[in-house]
């Protein structure tokens, strides 16, 4: 496969993929370039990425697969003079990312299969930022790598299984920034040079008995920088009849803290969650979820994060309608209530974290097979309920809407192309955390012609 395409502001994809089969072997390889101008300042990108995959069918029906992937982005790449800023300042990141894996599965008789897991990472960021006019410039870069291997037995079917495994990894970190101003000259580097161990052994499952399944889990880590945590989770649903289904879930867990920050307490989470799914009202498929999450020593983004105890609930709402003449309605909605658990003060959106209190997604679908056309109109928002004391300003001003079209005329012939066409921001809404900084695409369309043979 071969594929490219091209548009305003030079904005460009080019892909190729090549795969098959060769007696017990099968191969994939596909590499690509995506590169953009931007329709708005900050927006460029260059992306190149290569992967490939190899597979072996083993005896008794057994699996061996390897596989490696590199990707190279460089965005912001053509950042110039920003006014709001009373002066020209420059931005340009660099990522690279390379990851490989081994996987290895071998069943082993009475519903009982061995699966091993390798892999490998290698990330490198660097945020290179500048001010012309004080002649200051910094450099900040991100090194990560790892390693590790997973292990497991996995017993079953599917109403009733066991998963039972070890995992072993090792993570190097390494984070710098250098600055140089007229004034100041050379600022010295910072850096957060560290290595660790960490181990992990974990099981979960599912039993259902009649109308209910319960699925339990735990696991243990040894994670060599934030201490030994134990996790725990168990899920439950229940067919109370056949249109109308229960699901109950509580869990509790953790997340690392960032490595440059010093910080060794990792942050602590427990959740509840109940709902439904039903399809009892007519022409109407419904689901709703109610949350609470218990965050404990939560660690904000940035580079100075601040650390607070939070109480996160709200519900969430899903529906779908059944086809009527072509047409069909899916929409959700998240209501969110986030509160500082020492002052039980709401909390608000700055640079740090995002709580939007409400956020509404909608899609109209029309689908005609016979005249082989369909199109769907899309629509997002998000009311962002901004910090007072923040130093930017955010904007939710109205929803966003896209209209995606496509119609293929000769449907019944195997060479029939395929017309497509779609108008991303209808309506020039603008949803943003920083207006100064980021702003969303004005209205812009994109269309062409598909033929697959």
């Amino acid at each position: 496969m071969v594929s490219g395409s091209i548009g305003s502001r030079y904005t460009a994809d080019s892909r190729a993929e090549l795969s098959g089969t060769l007696d017990k072997f099968g191969y994939y390889l596909t590499a690509g370039n995506f590169r953009s101008d931007g329709f708005n300042p900050g927006t460029a990108a260059n992306v190149n990425n290569i992967s490939g995959k190899l597979s072996y069918d083993l005896p008794g029906n057994g699996t061996v697969t390897a596989g490696i992937r590199h990707l190279n982005n460089h965005y912001n790449v053509d950042e110039g003079d920003l006014a709001r800023y009373g002066g020209p300042f420059g931005d340009s990141v660099k990522n690279r990312r390379t990851n490989g894996f081994l996987k290895f599965s071998q069943p082993l008789g009475n519903q009982l299969r061995l699966e091993l897991d390798g892999y490998f990472t290698s990330l490198n960021d660097h945020t290179f930022s500048w001010y012309a006019d004080d002649r200051q410039y910094w450099d900040v870069a991100n090194n990560e790598k790892t390693r590790g291997v997973n292990a497991r037995l996995n017993w079953g079917d599917a109403q009733r299984n066991l998963v039972v495994g070890a995992e072993y990894g090792h993570v190097g970190a390494r984070y710098g920034y250098q600055g140089v101003t007229d004034s100041m000259g050379s600022l010295s580097d910072i850096i957060h040079d560290k290595a660790w161990d960490q181990w992990s052994v974990y099981a979960n499952g599912a039993y259902s008995i009649g109308n209910l399944t319960l699925l339990p889990g735990i696991r243990h880590d040894i994670t060599g920088q934030a201490g030994d945590n134990t996790s725990y989770s168990l899920g439950l649903t229940y067919q109370l009849m056949p249109d109308l289904t229960l699901r109950t879930y509580a869990a509790s867990g953790y997340s690392l803290p960032q490595v440059f920050t010093g910080n060794t307490k990792p942050q602590k989470v427990k959740t509840i969650q109940a709902g439904f799914e039903t399809s009892r009202i007519p022409y109407l498929w419904l689901k709703g979820t109610y949350f609470y999450n218990a965050i404990r020593h939560g660690e904000s983004a940035g580079v100075d994060p601040t650390v607070t105890d939070q109480n996160r609930q709200g519900f969430e709402v899903e529906l779908r309608t059944v086809p009527v003449f072509g047409f069909s309605v899916t929409s959700g909605y998240t209501y969110l209530a986030a509160e500082d658990n020492d002052t039980e003060r709401r909390l608000y959106s700055n640079s740090r974290q995002s709580v939007p209190p409400h956020t509404v997604k909608l899609k109209l679908n029309y689908d005609n097979p016979d005249w082989g056309f369909r199109g769907t109109l899309t629509g997002n928002y998000v009311w962002w309920n901004e910090d007072p004391d923040y130093w930017a300003t955010m904007s939710d001003k109205g929803m966003l809407w896209d209209l995606h079209l496509n119609w293929k005329p000769f449907r019944k012939h195997d060479l029939a192309p395929e017309l497509f066409f779609t108008g991303h921001n209808l309506f020039n809404g603008n949803q943003t955390t920083n207006v100064e900084i980021f702003s969303s695409a004005p209205r812009w369309f994109e269309g062409g012609v598909r033929v697959r043979f």
